[in-house]
């Protein structure tokens, strides 16, 4: 996709998609940026951001899951996955919270640094990829290769991650739906 096309399906995004969370990633954005960690009600608002009205019986499955997990645990491991440079480090670290795996991993980091991630969705696989394999959200494998695949359209165009997979998501999403 050229780089005229991905603004204009990134602001069809912007204008349509996000509108009862606006705000959420950027608050997010700042304090994980300032802080160099998450706490449980930053987590918590992510999987309530991620999941929104489309899969709320995966979103209450997943809060349920958090719910036994001790605040300092969660700041504690994120502090770290923020220092380190590897994508693969980053990843296994967050998925050692319970419930948290590549897609939720993938909020996180494109909420915290958006020139250099994006959020995983089928969508934007399948945009990328097309039809997804087996396995996809359970495989760290997959998240890396997105996030390779979105920093190289990214470079291309001048554009950081995070507006290059709203626009696939988006294309994906309306061209799925008529």
């Amino acid at each position: 996709m050229e780089r005229d096309s991905l603004i204009y399906w990134r602001d069809k995004y912007e204008r349509e998609e996000d509108l009862y969370v606006k705000g959420d990633e950027e608050e997010l954005r700042a304090k994980f940026q300032k802080r160099r960690y998450i706490t449980k009600a930053d987590l918590v608002k992510i999987i309530k951001w991620k999941f929104q009205e489309r899969l709320i019986g995966r979103q209450k499955r997943v809060l349920k899951l958090l719910e036994g997990i001790d605040d300092r645990f969660i700041r504690s491991l994120s502090r770290l996955a923020f220092e380190t440079e590897d994508d693969e480090t980053r990843i296994r670290l967050f998925c050692t919270i319970k419930g948290i795996g590549p897609a939720i991993t993938s909020v996180i980091l494109a909420f915290y640094d958006p020139d250099n991630y994006g959020v995983f969705d089928i969508h934007a696989w399948r945009e990328l990829f097309g039809e997804e394999p087996k396995g996809l959200f359970s495989n760290i494998n997959h998240l890396i290769h997105f996030f390779e695949k979105l920093r190289e359209i990214s470079r291309k165009v001048n554009l950081p991650c995070r507006d290059v997979e709203k626009a696939l998501f988006k294309k994906n999403y309306d061209e799925s739906k008529a």
